[in-house]
């Protein structure tokens, strides 16, 4: 899918790393067109393996919900589709194997049908399965039960949760479906059926403290290494805290970034490295969850978001524009690996470490930061710019750049350069310049 097309100043502009005037809308679109494509692509596979006649029942009642819901409110579909888990269950089915396997990953389509249609505040009826004793809604929480299935009915006024054979719980309908929290039942919103576990809303932003996905590989080695994990009440308290820390740091130093991040980042997962390690990821097929290890500071917190961040806008431009042809092997070193890369990972990396380089920078800037912040600041920013300084050569001499991606680094390298300039390499200014 690249049906977009940019100008060469849009593209520069967006490879500044810095928040550009309609980037936001154009990402949107860019990741919405994606779902559907993806949708259609499932829906045409199941039309083309044989289903057997509960699968194809149940397929067809959950692709005219989602339908029907999406007819009804266009921006609440959108705003529910483009949750980060639902792109990871659409990888999940994509790539499950025919028959048993491929039937139950369409199961995920009826979960998502509900979601949509509880954003868009349509009343429904719809009966799902329950997998290994839960039930997961994306964006709005899961309901763990033993019973093979879980009947949902939406009213005008309440989501009513029934495990066959069991009590209902009931919770407050969202009744503003184009908001960004509109997806987010708020804790403490469950009925007398217990059960229901939602995910925890994050302050000041529409991101959720998401640990509820089910298709994160918990039993396949997770990603790359880091494993999600479950948090606890006090746990939340402290992932709350930080974030709330984090949001205020990044106001102060840069709030153009500070308003992206709580524009774009929809979830927060938890997860787990190896003991006492940190790290964070993207999931490209999931843009706009960060994942990461709970970080020790605000400024790592802050570091962490800005990161994802960047790695999410160049994950959805990818699919809308190629930036670069496809090569062989991984030959290309950088300064923040020690293994060989091959291109693509080459620009997702001095993407995110171009826009770190410009945090740490606004960072040694703020107002308020005492000498001993700025000297740290400012060596962080150093050690990150001496890294895309190389990197943005490999990237220009590849050869395999089209000449979209090559004007998205050209505004990568002017990016690069001002932040080269002797004004910010010199002397911080003091805290009361």
């Amino acid at each position: 899918m690249q049906p977009f097309e940019l100008t060469g100043p849009a593209l520069r502009g967006m490879g500044e790393t810095r928040p550009v005037p309609g980037e936001a809308a154009l990402l949107r679109a860019g990741l919405h067109s994606r779902r559907l494509v993806l949708l259609k692509t499932l829906l045409t596979r199941a039309g083309r393996v044989p289903l057997s006649d509960d699968a194809a029942r149940a397929l067809r009642r959950d692709w005219r919900l989602l339908e029907e819901a999406e007819s009804h409110a266009p921006a609440a579909a959108r705003e529910a589709l483009g949750y980060p888990a639902v792109g990871n269950w659409l990888a999940h089915a994509l790539a499950a194997g025919e028959g048993a396997g491929f039937e139950r990953a369409l199961e995920g389509l009826g979960a998502v049908a509900a979601v949509v249609a509880t954003g868009a505040a349509r009343a429904f009826r719809l009966t799902l399965p329950v997998r290994e004793g839960l039930l997961t809604l994306p964006g709005l929480g899961a309901y763990a039960t033993a019973a093979p299935l879980l009947h949902i009915e939406a009213t005008s006024h309440t989501l009513i949760l029934t495990p066959e054979g069991g009590e209902p719980t009931t919770l407050p309908h969202p009744h503003r479906p184009a908001a960004p929290e509109a997806l987010a039942v708020p804790p403490g919103g469950q009925g007398g059926g217990g059960g229901w576990l939602p995910v925890r809303a994050l302050p000041g932003a529409r991101a959720l403290l998401d640990d509820q996905d089910p298709h994160l590989g918990r039993d396949a080695g997770g990603i790359a290494g880091l494993r999600p994990a479950t948090v606890t009440a006090d746990e939340a308290h402290a992932w709350r805290e930080l974030w709330t820390r984090a949001l205020r740091l990044l106001g102060a130093a840069d709030p153009e970034r500070a308003a992206e991040v709580t524009g774009r980042v929809r979830a927060v997962v938890p997860v787990w490295w190896k003991p006492s390690g940190r790290a964070s990821a993207t999931r490209l097929a999931a843009p706009w969850a960060v994942l990461t290890t709970l970080p020790e500071s605000a400024e790592e917190m802050a570091e962490v978001l800005v990161h994802e961040v960047q790695h999410s806008k160049l994950a959805v431009l990818g699919d809308m524009v190629r930036l670069y042809h496809e090569g062989g092997e991984a030959v290309f070193r950088v300064g923040w690996r020690a293994d060989p890369r091959p291109l693509g990972a080459v620009l997702q990396g001095t993407y995110a470490h171009l826009a770190l380089a410009d945090l740490w920078d606004r960072l040694a800037r703020r107002a308020g930061a005492g000498t001993e912040e700025r000297v740290a600041a400012k060596a962080r920013r150093e050690k990150y710019r001496e890294q895309v300084d190389d990197a943005l050569s490999l990237l220009l001499d590849s050869g395999q750049l089209t000449a979209e991606g090559t004007e998205f680094v050209e505004g990568m390298r002017r990016h690069h350069a001002r932040l080269c300039a002797p004004a910010r390499r010199g002397p911080a200014p003091s805290p009361t310049s």
